[in-house]
């Protein structure tokens, strides 16, 4: 178990700050046994990399104090469980009725919809395509357009879902199928991460923008399921 005396003083700032939640720096001076003014070098370094935030109170007596406590950002320094519990959830769904799973990814899939429509546009494919590797850039999927025989190769090389994917492949079928809404014209998943790829690759057809083709490859028989059963 993490200790306030082990680590770097500024690991132990917020170990400090996790255990008690809000601390004035005279507070966190004492207990690190360190000087007011040294304490805070370290917190105005911590405030800078948006791990830690203060906001100035006014105790009913004596002079207002700068209290401090920690982000998101720093909260997420410490151990989660996200992928873990997501698996779990995911695959009792696909347990309890490979159906209930598709619905929710075809779910999943219309609130990204809605929420990257606005943004991946363009007159042509290709603008359409550098404009969706924008968005899964912000999303950390680190991805770049290249050109292809008669299209375009869409690569990611980072898979922020890894973990789920490799053990539920209906993840990388839905994200085929939501960059087919989004461009509005055939895709075809080539390689992937969860494969052993070093890069997930997305062959994408040069074509008119259309609907959403009824016959593609990279469909799950679990989400052709459910759109048969809708």
């Amino acid at each position: 178990m993490t200790s306030e005396r082990t680590g770097g003083t500024r690991e132990r700032v917020v170990v400090l700050l996790r255990r008690h939640g809000r601390l004035s720096a005279p507070q966190l001076a004492e207990l690190l046994e360190l000087s007011s003014v040294g304490l805070r070098r370290h917190l105005a370094l911590l405030e800078r990399d948006g791990l830690v935030s203060s906001v100035v109170e006014k105790p009913k007596r004596g002079r207002p104090t700068a209290v401090y406590r920690l982000t998101d950002a720093g909260l997420e320094t410490f151990p989660r469980h996200y992928d873990e519990v997501a698996r779990e959830a995911l695959a009792f769904l696909k347990g309890q009725d490979a159906a209930t799973l598709a619905q929710f990814l075809a779910w999943r899939n219309e609130r990204l919809a809605a929420s990257y429509a606005g943004r991946v546009e363009g007159a042509t494919l290709a603008e359409r395509t550098d404009a969706l590797a924008e968005v899964l850039n912000e999303q950390g999927f680190m991805a770049e357009v290249e050109p292809a025989d008669g299209g375009l190769r869409l690569c990611q090389h980072n898979c922020t879902v890894e973990h789920l994917a490799t053990e539920l492949p209906d993840l990388c079928a839905s994200e085929a199928e939501l960059f087919e809404r989004l461009l509005g014209t055939r895709v075809e998943r080539e390689t992937t991460i969860v494969d052993g790829a070093v890069r997930c690759e997305t062959r994408i057809d040069l074509g008119p923008r259309t609907k959403r083709p009824a016959n593609r490859l990279s469909t799950s028989p679990n989400l052709k399921a459910a759109r048969s059963s809708a």
